[in-house]
């Protein structure tokens, strides 16, 4: 990857996706390891596990399920983490409107297993939850507020097409074939001729950012240290 810069200035949301141990935590853990360096945080993780970790190791925010709680309440939870970064996104466009020239510090939040959020909630639950993502993900650009997504894959029963789009870097991690980038690359006719290199945390990158040439590039994660 030498040579591959990516600004975080021009990334409005980043979806990642990929099969069961492809390494989208690898990934993810690095990610989060160098934008906590410039971001304010906050993790949302269904399955409590690697990415609450680093959280709790980091000082982090993170929101996870508690042992009393139903997958119900859970999603609600994550739904008001949602309506606080909406209201920011209100307060800083307003803002803005008396002095274009405010820098902003970055409020990303992470939600790791996307799909086992919207899996066994009722559907108004659901409906509430993905109309909040949708009002972050098409507002939160001007106002430095981000989504980092991560999913075994993004079809609509884990992410509503017009959420999906508004991102402008994809990650597809693992087995790289004709079905699992339908979502994420549409457009890519055949994975023919794309050699992916072999090992945790690789795949294919593209990023959308009118800088780079929006080519889907091979991708290998930075080896980093975990502590």
């Amino acid at each position: 990857m030498k040579g591959f810069t990516i600004d975080f200035d021009e990334v409005t949301h980043i979806e990642i996706a990929g099969n069961s141990g492809a390494g989208k935590s690898y990934a993810l853990v690095y990610l989060l390891s160098v934008i906590n360096k410039f971001a304010e945080l906050v993790i949302v993780d269904p399955k409590y596990d690697t990415p609450s970790r680093w959280g709790k190791d980091h000082s982090v925010r993170v929101i996870h399920p508690e042992e009393s709680s139903s997958q119900n309440d859970y999603v609600t939870q994550v739904s008001e983490v949602l309506s606080e970064a909406l209201k920011l996104i209100h307060r800083r466009q307003a803002t803005i409107q008396d002095s274009k020239n405010l820098n902003f510090k970055p409020v990303v939040i992470v939600i790791d297993e996307l799909m086992a959020l919207s899996m066994a909630v009722t559907k108004s639950i659901k409906d509430s939850f993905f109309g909040l993502l949708g009002q972050v993900a098409l507002l939160g650009r001007t106002t430095k507020v981000h989504l980092i997504l991560v999913s075994q894959r993004f079809d609509a029963s884990a992410l509503p097409v017009a959420v999906r789009e508004q991102a402008n870097l994809f990650i597809q991690l693992g087995n790289i074939n004709k079905k699992t980038t339908q979502f994420l690359f549409p457009d890519l006719d055949s994975t023919d001729g794309i050699v992916v290199p072999v090992g945790r945390g690789t795949g294919l990158v593209q990023i959308i950012d009118g800088i780079h040439a929006p080519n889907i590039m091979p991708l290998l994660m930075p080896t980093y240290g975990r502590g």
